[in-house]
C-alpha cells in the first residue's frame, strides 16, 4: 500500500501512501506562492502538493509526491495502460506489447517511452530477457545500459538500505534461500541485453511487473557504501534521463523542474518548466487555484466545486476512481515488544480480530461518506478496488454500523465498561490516541466522527494530528498503535508488501498483521500463469481480509481535481492525476481565457 516511483514512469503500480513526507536539504531558494510574470507563466505549470517529497530515488521513495517526481526524471522500461473494461493491466515495449492495446476514452500509452524495446519469455517461465534500445543517455551523457539494472536491483535488495521494494525480488534466484543471488539472478550479456532469472516459474505478466523497477546510473552511485544510501548527497542531485530534471529543490517549499533537452523517452517535455509547490493548508491551495497561482490541485472537497468554478470559470473540476482508499490502521503486534525483542506478540489492544472488526462494526463509514464525500466515495470492504473487475468480490457485504454488535463483541472479549465510562481488562483502559497527518481535511473530518462514535462505545480515543513528515517516519518505523491514513492501490494485484509476515522484508505492513493463509493464497494467485485463472484465490484474500479486520477499511475515492484550463492534453485516468504530464501544454496568456 504505497508508492512510489518504486515503479517506472507510468508504470505506477505499487501501493502508494497518501500521507506525505516531506524532509531533506535545499537546493535553492523558493519563491513562495507569489504570482508568476506572464512571460513565465506561459511556460510554467505550478502543481499545489500537500506534502514534499521524501526522496528522489525510485530505491527508497516512499511518498505520493515523490512517485510523481521521479516519474519524470528517471527512465522506464515498459509502458502501462489500464483497460478499464476488464481492470487488467497492459505492458508495452517499442515492438511489443503484453495485450493488444486499447484506444479507449482514457487514452493509451505511447510505447515510445520504453528502454525496452522487446522481451521474451522463456518457455518454462522461469527467465525473461529484454532487448534494451542503444539510444538512451542519462543527464551527464553516459548512456543507459543494462549494468544500470542489475546495480539497481542489488541496492533494492540490500537489507542495509532497507528498500520499501524488497518484495518484488522475490522470485529471483536465490531469494528463496533467503537472499538473491544477482550474478545468477541477473545476468548482463552486453549493454542491451537484460536477462532476469527466476527460481520458480513466473506468469508473464508478473515477471514484467517485478522485473520493473526503477534503474539507477551505476556510474554516478557505485562508489557509495550501502550504509551512506539514504544520507547520501546524491538524493539531493538526482541523474536521470525522463523528459524532466531538477532544476531546484527547496526544503519544504518547492521542487521544480526543467525540461530535459537530452530524452528521448519519448522526448523532452513539452512544458519548459514544473512546479511542485508544497501547500500545507487546503483552503490555501484552493485559494491558488481560483487566483491562478498554481494550475492543478489534486482532492477538490465536492462542495467546493461551485465556488470554484464561479471565483474562475477557467477552473475545471475533473474526476477519476477508485484507486484510492482510507483506513485505520490498528497494531495487530505489540510494536514495542518487536523493537525491544524481535519478537511477535497480539497488541494489548488491538491484536484480536473480534475487536477489530467490533471496531469496524462501531464506525459510522456511511456518515463520514454522507457527511464528506457524498456520490464521490463508496463503502470499502478490502484493499482490492472494484475497478479490477477480473479479481474483486461483489458478493462481500460490509460490516454495516451497529453499536449494540460492536458493544457485545468488546464484552466477548472481556472489554467491559469500568466505573467511569471507558471500558476496561485486566486493569487496562480501551484508552488510545489516533494520530493522521495535518492538512488533510478530510481525515480530519472522519477522525472526529470516529472518535465520538468510539466513545459511544466506552473507548476513550484521543485525536493528534502530526506534520507529514513526522507523521510518514513514525509509520514506517511502526511506532504508531492507531493511525488513519490513505492508500493507492497497485493497479496489479501483489500484496505482500503490505502483508507479508517477514516485517524487515514487508515494509509497508505497518499493522504487524501476520496470516500464513494470506502468503499461502498470494502465491497461488501469483503461479497462475493465466492471471484470469488466479480470481478464486484472491476471492478467498479479500473473504480472510474482511473476517480478520487487519485495518478498518473505510471508502474509496472518486478523487476529484481542479485543473486550470489553460491546460491542454492531460489525459486523467485510474493510473495518475500526472498519467501523460509530459505530454500536456499551456495556452499562451492571451489565449488563455475560458
Amino acid at each position: 500500500m504505497m508508492t512510489t516511483s518504486n515503479k517506472p514512469r507510468n508504470l505506477l503500480l505499487t501501493l502508494f501512501l497518501l500521507a506525505t513526507a516531506a524532509m531533506l536539504s535545499a537546493c535553492s531558494k523558493p519563491k513562495g506562492g507569489q504570482q508568476l510574470s506572464a512571460s513565465a507563466r506561459d511556460t510554467t505549470l505550478v502543481v499545489a502538493m500537500l506534502g514534499d517529497a521524501d526522496y528522489l530515488n525510485p530505491v527508497i521513495g516512499s511518498s505520493v509526491t515523490s512517485a510523481n517526481i521521479s516519474g519524470l526524471i528517471y527512465p522506464s522500461l515498459l509502458q502501462s495502460e489500464f483497460d478499464t473494461s476488464t481492470g487488467l493491466l497492459n505492458y508495452l515495449a517499442l515492438e511489443k506489447s503484453l495485450r493488444p492495446v486499447t484506444r479507449g476514452a482514457d487514452g493509451a500509452r505511447s510505447p515510445k517511452g520504453a528502454l525496452a524495446r522487446s522481451w521474451s519469455m522463456a518457455p518454462d517461465h522461469k527467465s525473461i530477457t529484454y532487448i534494451l534500445r542503444s539510444d538512451a543517455l542519462w543527464e551527464d551523457g553516459k548512456p543507459v545500459v543494462a549494468g544500470d539494472f542489475k546495480f539497481a536491483y542489488r541496492m533494492y535488495g540490500n537489507p542495509v538500505i532497507a528498500s520499501p521494494r524488497q518484495q518484488y525480488l522475490a522470485e529471483l534466484l536465490g531469494a528463496e534461500k533467503g537472499a538473491v543471488d544477482f550474478d545468477r539472478a541477473i545476468e548482463t550479456p552486453n549493454d542491451t541485453t537484460l536477462v532476469f532469472h527466476f527460481h520458480k516459474p513466473v506468469p508473464e505478466h508478473l515477471a514484467l511487473f517485478h522485473t520493473s523497477l526503477t534503474p539507477l546510473p551505476e556510474h554516478v552511485w557505485k562508489e557509495v557504501k550501502p550504509q551512506e544510501f539514504r544520507e547520501s548527497k546524491l538524493n539531493m542531485r538526482p541523474v536521470g534521463s525522463g523528459p524532466y530534471r531538477l532544476a531546484g529543490w527547496s526544503k519544504q517549499q518547492e521542487v521544480t523542474l526543467s525540461s530535459n533537452a537530452t530524452c528521448v523517452l519519448p522526448k523532452p517535455g513539452n512544458i519548459r518548466r514544473i512546479m511542485f509547490r508544497v501547500v500545507p493548508d487546503y483552503t490555501v491551495r484552493l485559494t491558488q487555484l481560483q487566483t491562478g497561482a498554481v494550475d492543478v490541485v489534486e482532492n477538490v472537497k465536492p462542495e467546493d466545486f461551485g465556488a470554484v468554478r464561479k471565483a474562475n470559470p477557467g477552473i475545471e473540476v475533473r474526476t477519476v476512481g477508485l484507486r484510492v482508499f482510507d483506513y485505520v490502521g490498528w497494531s495487530n503486534i505489540d510494536h514495542d515488544w518487536y523493537h525491544k525483542t524481535g519478537k511477535v506478540r497480539p497488541h494489548p489492544l488491538f491484536g484480536s480480530p473480534a475487536v477489530r472488526v467490533a471496531l469496524t462494526h462501531a464506525i459510522d463509514r456511511e456518515a463520514i461518506i454522507d457527511g464528506y464525500l457524498g456520490s464521490y466515495g463508496t463503502v470499502c470492504n478490502t484493499d482490492i478496488s472494484p475497478s479490477l473487475k477480473w479479481a474483486y468480490d461483489d458478493t462481500i457485504k460490509p460490516h454495516g454500523y451497529d453499536p449494540a454488535l460492536a458493544a457485545m463483541m468488546l464484552e466477548q472479549e472481556g472489554w467491559i465498561p469500568g466505573p467511569d465510562g471507558i471500558r476496561q481488562k485486566n486493569g487496562r483502559k480501551f484508552s488510545f490516541t489516533l494520530y493522521t497527518n495535518a492538512g488533510n481535511d478530510r481525515r480530519n473530518y472522519a477522525c472526529v466522527v470516529i472518535q465520538q462514535n468510539l466513545r459511544e462505545i466506552g473507548i476513550d480515543c484521543r485525536i493528534e494530528m502530526q506534520e507529514s513528515n513526522v507523521f510518514f517516519e513514525n509509520l514506517q518505523s511502526r511506532n504508531l498503535d492507531a493511525w488513519m491514513a490513505g492508500w493507492s492501490i497497485g493497479l496489479e494485484i501483489d500484496p505482500l508488501d503490505v502483508w507479508g509476515s517477514d516485517l524487515e522484508k514487508s515494509r509497508f505492513n505497518f499493522t504487524g498483521y501476520r496470516n500464513p493463509r494470506i502468503e499461502q493464497l498470494s502465491e497461488l494467485a501469483k503461479s497462475k500463469m493465466r492471471i484470469e485463472d488466479a480470481r478464486p484465490y484472491w476471492v478467498e484474500y479479500q473473504q480472510i481480509l474482511h473476517r480478520d479486520q487487519p485495518v478498518t477499511f473505510l471508502y474509496w475515492i472518486r478523487e476529484t481535481h481542479g485543473f486550470n484550463r489553460r491546460i491542454q492534453g492531460a489525459v486523467l485516468n485510474i493510473s495518475g492525476t500526472f498519467y501523460n504530464i509530459d505530454d500536456w501544454t499551456l495556452k499562451p496568456s492571451a489565449n488563455a481565457a475560458p
